[in-house]
């Protein structure tokens, strides 16, 4: 026989897995973890649709991020390019094209 500590665990678990599923076929991008964490938000008495209006602003800026992360990197080896073919004839590493 389940205790009855087991038996809460246990409806706690389905309950957080029925609320993944509904969860990706909405496609949140939630993942367990960040799912769970929401929800005891929501229990300690946070507006679920301030919570969800927080979660789209940092997804945004995160997406913003990613942007001039790339641009960055990009811009990082455009320069080390030339800074290499600019050292090479210093180094006597380009042949003469006479």
């Amino acid at each position: 026989m389940a205790s009855p500590a087991n038996a809460n665990m246990n409806a706690v678990r389905e309950t957080m897995d029925v609320l993944l599923e509904i969860s990706r076929l909405l496609n949140t991008g939630l993942d367990m973890e960040s799912l769970s964490i929401c929800v005891r938000l929501c229990e300690q008495g946070i507006n679920p649709e301030a919570l969800s209006s927080v979660i789209k602003e940092l997804r945004r800026a995160s997406d913003s991020l990613k942007v001039v992360d790339l641009w960055w990197h990009s811009l990082i080896s455009a320069t080390l390019h030339l800074l290499v073919l600019s050292t090479l004839p210093y180094f006597g590493l380009m042949q003469d094209h006479k």
